[in-house]
């Protein structure tokens, strides 16, 4: 009965471990997903705004970054 009982309770322990870990996982690549989408638009805005970069990057490029960069940060 004894070990029943520990058996039991080690599942319940790894069981939850790795529940833990699997939501640690997930708003990890949340917050990096919302990061990286926050920088694209930065770069977009730069590419489209700025001098010296508006006149050498097609503004295309621009558009496209934060077209993408929208999307991913939008993204729950």
């Amino acid at each position: 009965m004894s070990l029943t009982t520990e058996t039991t309770t080690m599942e319940n322990i790894k069981t939850t471990s790795a529940s833990d870990c699997a939501e640690t996982e997930t708003s990890a690549r949340r917050l990096f997903t919302r990061e990286t989408g926050q920088t694209l638009i930065t770069l977009g805005m730069l590419f489209k705004h700025v001098p010296p970069f508006n006149e050498t990057i097609d503004k295309n490029t621009g558009d496209t970054l934060i077209s993408i960069g929208k999307k991913l940060k939008g993204k729950k």
